[in-house]
């Protein structure tokens, strides 16, 4: 029960053995030692913990003096002298399973991987219990690319033993092959075990990945309070930015610190709106960014100007919005949904061809100011869809109208740029879009006339990038343009800012 302590347990024990030097003494006093040394080593009193192995070695020698040497080089950082100690320790004890697994791990920290692999596995071999040799291993090919062997490692060691770090690693394993749905359930599995801070932060990136973008705010909000660390406060930030969260995030991103500093700097603009001293902080990081809102606040009244020459096709939906903006141009997004009798973002995604000119209109009252369009489309857009249509969708809409409202980037650049947000938002989906986009990709023509009005989120989405890539002018969709999908398009084509 440790009710003792160490030192005065081998006080005693040095004393009964000057009096009787018998093997039944010996073996007591070393195990002690041995003790002792290894309260020096995780103290990092390296010098105590030496004297100690000698101390040990004077009494009785054998295979566990070369064995903590070993670990005692290892400490050190003296890989090669660890390595000759450890093999001295398993050549005068051939079925020691700790040495084979420990030589394993210094073998794996020289990067000499195929001989740790046998380590690893003679260290299995000896003791079939024994589930970190086949942990190792699963590092050892995952560390050189061998994803395919390392799961099975993985898988093996479980069976031996159900540890949350298992879990762990195929969890990781299954994100390394964008795997999500596994990932999900193997960290879920080792959370259900042991709680453990590294297992529900990668489990949020998981989440993330699904487009369970909530839910992975939720695991990050519960991590922060008792694992206050600047990078879960700076995942945090960024999902609550995403989100619309602005309040939140700029929280989250000052307690993270100055290595995140451009986050944070970048979530103040939502809030404090596009200042001089604001530009000044962000070019150190971004100057391209910077320059680009330098640039837009500078054309702000000729773009403006511009917009109102654009009939907008949806007029009580604009008008609605104009009627719950503050004087920045801001939507009230509580009034927004008490008009629409929303109770919780994204109860009202089944009707989502009813709402989607709210969130167009949210992005066209915000004049030429990118940071209001932004900030409108996702609040607007998340309050009707949810966090994974809302994210896409908001997305989509706003990078394509900034695209065209300030620049003159080509189209196919757009596209990849909202593929690239995509597989941020909801990764399966991204993949879904890919493979739409070449076995559906024929021509304007085709598209056009077998068109009919997307019946989902997801749906206008893979439509609206498919057309995208046909690189449409206003004259081609006449055919739809009195359709809810053709209106959109229509209005964005006369936005293009090279017509």
């Amino acid at each position: 029960m440790d009710k003792i302590p160490l030192n005065v347990i081998i006080r005693g024990l040095e004393a009964q053995y000057s009096v009787s030097k018998s093997e039944y003494w010996a073996s007591y006093l070393v195990y002690f030692y041995y003790e002792e040394f290894k309260k020096y080593l995780n103290e990092e009193k390296f010098e105590k913990a030496r004297v100690t192995l000698e101390k040990a070695k004077g009494v009785l020698y054998d295979y566990r003096y070369h064995f903590y040497y070993g670990l005692l080089f290892s400490k050190l950082g003296d890989y090669e002298n660890a390595e000759v100690e450890l093999k001295r320790s398993i050549s005068m004890n051939e079925t020691f399973s700790l040495g084979y697994y420990e030589l394993g791990n210094i073998l794996y920290l020289k990067k000499d991987y195929d001989e740790a692999v046998q380590s690893y596995l003679k260290a299995f071999e000896l003791n079939k219990d024994f589930a970190l040799p086949l942990l190792k291993l699963g590092d050892t090919y995952f560390e050189s690319g061998q994803l395919t062997d390392a799961e099975i490692a993985y898988k093996s060691a479980l069976k031996v033993e159900k540890l949350p770090e298992i879990y762990l690693r195929l969890g990781v394993l299954y994100n390394e092959k964008n795997q999500f749905n596994k990932a999900e359930k193997m960290f879920r599995e080792g959370l259900s075990i042991e709680y453990k801070p590294e297992i529900a932060y990668n489990l949020s990136y998981t989440l993330s990945k699904l487009g369970k973008h909530f839910q992975a705010m939720q695991i990050l909000k519960e991590l922060v309070k008792n694992f206050p660390a600047p990078e879960v406060f700076n995942e945090l930030g960024i999902i609550q930015k995403n989100l619309g969260l602005y309040e939140e995030a700029i929280e989250s991103l000052k307690n993270a610190g100055e290595q995140f500093e451009e986050n944070y700097i970048k979530a103040r603009l939502f809030i404090e709106g596009i200042t001089d001293k604001l530009l000044m902080d962000l070019k150190k990081f971004d100057s391209e960014y910077a320059h680009f809102l330098e640039n837009a606040v500078k054309s702000k009244e000729s773009i403006e100007d511009k917009l109102t020459r654009i009939e907008y096709p949806f007029k009580d939906e604009i008008s609605l919005i104009f009627n719950i903006t503050d004087d920045m141009g801001e939507i009230n997004i509580e009034e927004f949904m008490n008009i629409l009798g929303i109770k919780r973002v994204g109860d009202k995604r089944k009707e989502y061809i009813t709402y989607l000119p709210y969130v167009l209109s949210g992005i066209y009252i915000s004049g030429g100011d990118p940071i209001l369009i932004e900030k409108n489309a996702t609040k607007t857009s998340v309050a009707l869809y949810g966090d994974t249509e809302g994210l896409l969708l908001a997305k989509a809409l706003t990078m394509t109208y900034i695209g065209f409202l300030f620049t003159s980037e080509p189209l196919d650049s757009i596209i990849q740029k909202i593929l690239e947000q995509v597989s941020f938002i909801h990764y399966p989906f991204y993949q879904e879009v890919i493979k739409y986009l070449e076995e559906n990709r024929t021509s304007m023509e085709d598209f056009i006339d077998t068109f009919s009005e997307p019946s989902t989120t997801y749906e206008f989405i893979k439509y609206f990038l498919e057309i995208l890539s046909y690189e449409p002018i206003v004259d081609d969709i006449s055919p739809i343009s009195s359709l809810t999908f053709g209106k959109i398009l229509l209005f964005l084509l006369k936005v293009n800012a090279k017509t």
